[in-house]
């Protein structure tokens, strides 16, 4: 999932890593989070505002949150840099209006893009600020520019994955790598204030506590509404749209960090606000600088905000080993060694959730990051939570058919499943041809489905573990379709699945037309087949994946733990609440 996300500031660290490992692709995103303030300082100089610049550049390199993304591999301080950078050569532009700037605007604007899908914004900030000023065709050469930019990282997921913007909008690009349910699942999840009841609250956690919103900004943004003094100043309107601007994808994460991009604007906003306030300016930057310091930080802020809590000198000059460090810090770190001598390097691991895969050198699946991880955890899921239990038939007149098509009638928020459907003459099923994984045409039978026709195959691949879904919310037009290779004679359908909101109807290809049948539909309850676990694994096991990563927090944790021996497994290691599993064959 998230490699293939733009990947402009990886690229910058592959270079250091290559030389100095995970230390110097963090010293590389340092170097903007140091790049930054001289940045803003600069600002303030060209354009009559150095004290409050000054200021500015304090709150911004003195913020908590800021502070640890920048000394961490992540792109956040890179962006922040960048979008500043744009923001200022606009405003250099708008003084000289020379049209070399242009393209330099544009391909930032575009490397913006390429550091991060929520910095896209910089492109029609730019182009709106140029257009508004020139009302001609030279604001075209910011678009132009920045699509040389923008084109390699939209153009690799078009090519590679059939959609542009992966792993976004994939239900407006379908594809087999990436589902659109989960993918709006993450996407709400990361938008939910867990424990928050109110708005009001979200200044406190974002000021003094951190918590609930994974980061701080640090107490004197409690003063941020002063920054709309800065209205009355050409330049603090300025900032401030760009504040609001850049601000958006804010709205839409709960994390503190996506808020980064903002805060030199509206530190300098609140800056040009208080300027002319004798002696403010001074006391609120060193009074910022002190109560951030990481001791004097935590005797306020919530113990699990995600902040720098002490400098680790003796890790940093290798007086303590780094093996030792990361194994304090990282708790996936202990099981380094036992998985990369349990698992050969080209087998996969499934995991519930992410893992130090920087340091694990392995292939980890993780379950909401692609479809093959959505599909092991359905199948995991099985056994537990949702059996084959219902079972709907379909009895008709006998007809020589060469395919059956199910429709789905309801509209409801969960997916639409089958975990198997049987076709039947006179009590007899019709014979079928064996299917793989992801067979979608096997010996003469071509299984297809809208939505997710590239899993249509599992819907008949006489597994009770596997089932097909259309993995978004049921609606009318979703149908799951089979065509034989030849006329078979058909008088009954039976489709097996969870309980669920679905309404079907059935369809029959006979002589050349696809003709609805006029059976009733009789829906009863059926027992869930028999070693579900086993059937399970073994199912993981014939799509690669051999090893389970399991946290004790896990749902079906305990289950694997007191029936390994029905799930067919065996532990092989287990550290700090994470255990590390092996599918016997």
């Amino acid at each position: 999932m998230y490699s293939y996300l733009s990947q402009g500031a990886e690229m910058l660290f592959l270079v250091a890593f290559t030389f100095g490992g995970h230390s110097a692709a963090a010293l590389v995103h340092f170097a903007f989070l140091t790049t930054l303030p001289l940045l803003m300082i600069s600002y303030g100089r060209r354009f009559g505002l150095p004290r409050a610049a000054l200021f500015a550049a304090i709150l911004a390199y003195t913020c908590p949150i800021a502070g640890l993304a920048g000394v961490s591999a992540y792109n956040d301080l890179a962006v922040a840099t960048v979008l500043f950078a744009v923001f200022y050569l606009l405003q250099v532009w708008d003084e000289s209006k020379d049209t070399n700037l242009l393209i330099l605007i544009g391909l930032l604007s575009g490397f913006s893009y390429a550091l991060k899908y929520t910095a896209c914004l910089a492109l029609p900030f730019a182009l709106t600020f140029v257009y508004a000023r020139t009302r001609d065709r030279r604001a075209l050469i910011v678009p132009l520019a920045a699509a040389v930019m923008i084109a390699p990282w939209v153009l690799r997921n078009w090519i590679w994955l059939g959609n542009p913007f992966a792993p976004f909008l994939n239900r407006w690009f379908p594809n087999p790598w990436f589902h659109p349910g989960p993918e709006h699942s993450y996407l709400a999840d990361l938008g939910r204030y867990e424990g928050i009841n109110h708005f009001w609250e979200i200044p406190l956690q974002l000021t003094l506590h951190g918590r609930l919103i994974q980061g701080m900004v640090g107490p004197v943004f409690l003063l941020a509404p002063f920054a709309l003094l800065a209205l009355r100043h050409p330049h603090g309107r300025r900032l401030l749209l760009a504040a609001l601007v850049f601000a958006v994808p804010g709205y839409f994460n709960t994390g503190a960090r996506f808020l980064i991009p903002a805060i030199p604007f509206l530190s300098l906003a609140m800056g040009i606000a208080l300027a002319n306030s004798w002696g403010v300016l001074p006391a609120l930057a060193i009074f910022e600088a002190l109560v951030c310091w990481p001791t004097v930080l935590a005797l306020y802020s919530d113990p699990i905000a995600w902040q720098i809590r002490a400098i680790p000198v003796r890790a940093a000059f290798r007086q303590e080993p780094e093996s030792e460090f990361l194994d304090r810090h990282l708790h996936d770190y202990a099981l380094k060694e036992p998985i990369e001598r349990a698992v050969a390097p080209n087998e996969k691991i499934f995991s519930f959730s992410t893992r130090a895969e920087a340091y694990i050198d392995r292939d980890i699946v993780v379950s909401y990051e692609s479809a093959l991880g959505n599909l092991a955890e359905d199948i995991l899921y099985t056994p537990l939570y949702h059996p084959p239990i219902v079972r709907r038939r379909i009895g008709f007149e006998s007809q020589n058919a060469r395919g059956v098509r199910i429709f789905q009638t309801a509209s409801a928020d969960a997916y639409w499943t089958v975990s198997e459907v049987r076709l039947l003459s006179r009590g007899t099923g019709i014979s079928r041809p064996v299917t793989g994984p992801a067979c979608v045409s096997c010996e003469g039978w071509r299984f297809t489905a809208q939505p997710n026709r590239w899993e249509a195959g599992l819907a008949f691949d006489g597994s009770p573990v596997t089932r097909w879904s259309t993995w978004q919310p049921m609606s009318p037009d979703s149908r799951l379709q089979v065509e034989f290779g030849r006329a078979e004679p058909l008088d009954e359908v039976i489709l097996e699945g969870p309980v669920d909101a679905a309404h079907v109807s059935v369809e029959v290809w006979s002589n050349g037309l696809w003709k609805p049948v006029d059976g009733p539909m009789q829906e009863t309850r059926i027992e869930p087949p028999p070693d579900l676990r086993r059937a399970a694994t073994r199912q993981l096991t014939g799509r690669g994946i051999r090893y389970l990563l399991i946290d004790n927090s896990d749902f079906i944790a305990a289950d694997l733990h007191q029936r390994a021996a029905q799930w067919g497994i065996t532990k092989l290691a287990e550290a700090h609440g994470i255990s590390l599993y092996r599918m016997d064959e």
